[in-house]
């Protein structure tokens, strides 16, 4: 089965696409139209999940959201359907790491999608290869007798080229499209997250993250486009967007990236609404115009889709629920990587679990532990890790007392193959090092080796970086206390390249002791470690779910 590709530009033209070349229409007058606004959102490759390790308990996520929405296209209670995605598609999972995206452009070319927001981590990869083209569209994709190149624009209003000043030209400001006779402008924001991308990747771009010039932009659109409706797509919390417009001139604000749910109302009057995160739901609102061209917006609500997960699994009974083409897309995905996918590397009786509070998780643990164990012979003593760098629980099933972890498993736990780095440093800058980390997690606030105590301002309902961290003691796991004043003695420590290019690193500046070039990955480092602690061990994994840093706050 094939997908004939598209051919871009006269399409585009044809059908309004690109910004601006639509005549359009208002509403006939006399005739009230519904448009349901749909809206995915931080997606992360979660087309299915998988990490059951078991097919028969896969969980076919996009596929029960394309029935979904083919039921409200073809529903009488609607003339039409807007297809919306706030960003973040492709990183999180193997099905889509493994196939370069590639499963995800598929499933959004089947399910027509209309518009979809730049997130961050669609620089995880060469963001004008991976996710956009030169078209301002979503990228091309292959995947196996599966290829297209759809006509989806990418927006965000609001990226720049780091070296001319000059919007780049692989994403669109802004789209008009059409439905049921509606013209409604769709107006791309992305807020400043470049410390949410690697350094390299975001290096060649910067981003205004001025909602005064977004509230500008939105009425320079409303003049001259004239649209009946518009509505701001944004990678950002969806109601702080809504807050900084005027309801005037926004009808509805759709956002991404802080994986919540929302739905709601800002005090001016503008809707909002968000499809929380890895596909366990989406976010509607119906957008009504009325026979007099009057617009309002009614019902922003979120749906869970993961409430009961049997109504997921690919069975008979399940069947009508689940499209076809979706699940012909998810199918051809898994078996391209299925035989890699499947291999146990082990098993454990302790649930490995990410937690976003302040101090060590199970997870943290697990990981930097392994890291530590990765890079033992070159000398290093202890091991940091940032906390949004580990995308997934590996808790223990309800009704056992072990788990399996495979293959899999570690491409979800940790799906970015970041490098890791070794850097000696002193021990005033492993403290600073241990303080950025309490105040900023991307410094890495997850680590091995070493236990610390701290004081700190303010208390837990104290917002983090409102909070000064003072760090007191620091013991390495052979029992040495560091000198916090120590500007001669040397520690060699394991940081992963998304930490040590973060701005103000202690690492900023230094070079690694081995080059990044020839630096292990993390998942790829992990999955050779486990192989060999199996052979070793007969397969038991252990975690350590003990404390690292202590308050000692009187």
């Amino acid at each position: 089965m094939k997908k004939v590709a598209k051919v871009l530009m006269t399409c585009l033209a044809a059908v309004g696409i690109l910004a601006g070349s639509m005549s359009g229409y208002a509403a006939e007058q006399g005739e009230e139209k519904k448009i349901l606004v749909f809206e995915t959102t931080d997606v992360h490759g979660y087309i299915m999940d998988a990490s059951s390790g078991k097919e028969e308990t896969f969980q076919y996520r996009l596929a029960y959201i394309a029935h979904l929405l083919n039921e409200a296209r073809a529903s009488e209670e609607y003339d039409d359907v807007l297809l919306l995605d706030g960003g973040d598609l492709f990183q999180g999972t193997p099905v889509s790491g493994l196939t370069g995206g590639a499963a995800i452009r598929a499933a959004m070319d089947a399910m027509d999608y209309d518009a979809i927001a730049l997130g961050n981590h669609e620089f995880d990869w060469d963001v004008t290869e991976y996710a956009c083209d030169r078209y301002g569209t979503i990228a091309p994709y292959v995947l196996g007798d599966y290829f297209g190149d759809a006509m989806t624009p990418i927006l965000a209003s609001n990226l720049y080229d780091a070296e001319t000043g000059e919007r780049v030209s692989f994403i669109r400001d802004y789209v008009v499209v059409e439905k049921a006779g509606v013209r409604i402008a769709i107006v791309g924001y992305i807020p400043d997250y470049r410390k949410s991308i690697m350094s390299e990747k975001i290096a060649p771009y910067t981003i205004d993250p001025s909602l005064d010039k977004l509230d500008a932009l939105a009425r320079q659109i409303r003049a001259e486009e004239e649209p009946d409706a518009l509505i701001i797509l944004a990678h950002d919390a969806p109601d702080d967007v809504a807050k900084a417009m005027d309801p005037a001139v926004v009808d509805l604000v759709a956002g991404g990236h802080t994986h919540r749910i929302e739905a709601g109302r800002a005090d001016n009057g503008i809707p909002y609404m968000q499809g929380y995160y890895y596909a366990n739901g989406f976010a509607s609102a119906v957008l009504v115009v009325g026979a007099d061209g009057e617009v309002t917006v009614e019902e922003p609500e979120y749906t869970s889709i993961t409430d009961d997960k049997e109504y997921l699994y690919d069975t008979e009974e399940n069947a009508p629920h689940l499209d076809p083409e979706i699940m012909d897309i998810s199918r051809a995905t898994w078996g391209a990587i299925q035989e890699e996918m499947s291999e146990v590397l082990g098993y454990t009786d302790t649930p490995i679990m990410k937690k976003k509070e302040i101090g060590a998780c199970s997870a943290g643990n697990w990981i930097t532990g392994l890291m530590l164990e990765a890079t033992r012979a070159d000398g290093a003593i202890a091991a940091f890790y940032n906390v949004g760098g580990i995308r997934t629980s590996l808790d223990i099933p309800e009704g056992q007392t072990t788990r399996d972890i495979t293959v899999y498993d570690i491409y979800t736990i940790t799906p970015f193959a970041n490098s890791l780095l070794l850097y000696d440093i002193n021990g005033q800058e492993l403290a600073t090092l241990l303080q950025n980390g309490l105040n900023q997690p991307n410094y890495g606030d997850q680590m091995t080796g070493l236990t610390f105590t701290f004081t700190a301002t303010g208390d837990d309902d104290t917002p983090r970086a409102e909070r000064e961290f003072t760090i007191q003691s620091i013991t390495l796991d052979d029992g040495t206390e560091v000198d916090l004043l120590d500007t001669e003695t040397l520690y060699r420590v394991c940081t992963s390249n998304y930490s040590a290019t973060m701005p103000g690193s202690v690492f900023e500046g230094k070079e690694p002791v081995i080059s990044i070039s020839d630096a292990p990955i993390d998942n790829e480092a992990f999955i050779s470690l486990l192989r060999e602690t199996k052979e070793a061990t007969g397969g038991y994994i252990p975690v350590d779910t003990g404390a690292r840093g202590i308050d000692v706050t009187e």
